[in-house]
């Protein structure tokens, strides 16, 4: 070591230097602390230089994802059977089941209408994003086959005519087509929020763990993006209730309010 008064090299262990006869015993522990954390800067630096290599990967891998996310798939002739034909099918044969076999109450078939579209549109958008025009056709389609098709069945039993007659008739069918709609819809909305919950654990995961080596910035960084994070499902969870109850109301309230 240096001598702090004259420069002059010393014995590390020296308390006095022999060139000057200063005392060195007070600037001894100064010196230490001084060396140490010299030490723990050039290590924090080798820790932020890791995070930082290791974000900019994440950064990426981030970009990949939500590049993915963006690409819209058109779904297949498997996943058109399963997740619109199939509904289609079930809505109509729990029609022939309720009203035209066993001539149950129709306050059955509209809570059987509500709950078959919900889990077919989940599965649809539960793993891959669909063109929203897409979505908007599907549950459209599927609703208006729906009522019509019912109304076909029921024609050809009693001759009763398959489009509505007044104001009142059309008021119904619309509310009813709506209601299974809503309902698809409410299943989308759901797959839609499973499908960027999922991808969002993927993709933040390296990222937190790496945010916690950084102490109170990369904290409120964290938290934000937890509050964030609520705010969206918050927003996504509202319209999943939203659709549900809209749903809900035009499938039950005319027959509630017979």
């Amino acid at each position: 070591m240096r001598c702090p008064y004259c420069v002059s090299e010393i014995n590390d262990e020296a308390v006095v230097c022999p060139f000057c006869r200063r005392d060195l015993y007070l600037f001894r522990p100064l010196l230490a602390r001084i060396e140490a954390l010299e030490k723990q800067v050039v290590a924090q630096d080798a820790v932020l230089a890791q995070w930082q290599e290791s974000a900019s990967e994440g950064g990426t891998d981030a970009a990949m994802v939500r590049q993915q996310e963006e690409l819209r798939v058109m779904p297949s002739v498997a996943e058109w059977l399963n997740n619109w034909l199939l509904p289609l099918g079930l809505l109509l044969l729990a029609h022939g089941l309720i009203v035209l076999v066993y001539d149950l109450n129709t306050v059955y078939l509209r809570v059987v209408s509500l709950l078959i579209p919900l889990p077919f549109g989940l599965l649809l958008v539960s793993r891959v994003r669909r063109p929203r025009w897409l979505l908007v056709v599907l549950a459209s389609s599927l609703a208006a086959l729906a009522v019509l098709g019912m109304s076909a069945l029921t024609a050809l039993v009693d001759g009763s005519p398959i489009l509505p007659v007044g104001m009142r008739e059309w008021r119904e069918f619309l509310e009813y087509a709506a209601s299974i709609g809503l309902s698809y819809a409410t299943g989308l909305v759901i797959g839609g929020m499973s499908r960027r919950r999922a991808q969002a654990r993927r993709v933040t995961g390296l990222s937190v763990a790496l945010a916690h080596l950084v102490s109170d910035g990369a904290e409120k960084t964290e938290q934000f993006q937890i509050m964030v994070k609520k705010f969206n499902d918050l927003g996504g969870t509202l319209t999943a209730a939203a659709t549900t109850a809209a749903a809900i109301y035009t499938g039950l309230q005319s027959v509630i309010g017979k």
